[in-house]
């Protein structure tokens, strides 16, 4: 594969090699370009254990389950 293929399939911008963007004096715009999409990624991971059951879909409680999606984890307490 290419190199920047997977940055386009992603809907990333592509820095030019040549023309006025190409300079190489907006080199900190594109390292800053960078560092915005790394924060847009991180920002979509989960922090915590609550976090990570709540997105895997993973619950729990003392009532029979209810409601959720094929594939939902339940774990029913037993008094």
């Amino acid at each position: 594969m290419a190199i920047g293929d997977d940055a386009t399939a992603a809907g990333f911008p592509l820095v030019p090699d040549t023309g006025e963007e190409g300079r190489a004096r907006w080199g900190a715009r594109e390292i800053n370009r960078t560092r915005d999409h790394v924060a847009q990624t991180k920002a979509t991971i989960p922090v915590g254990k609550t976090a990570y059951r709540t997105a895997g879909g993973i619950t729990s409680g003392t009532a029979d389950p209810s409601g959720g999606s094929d594939g939902d984890i339940y774990f029913k307490i037993l008094p």
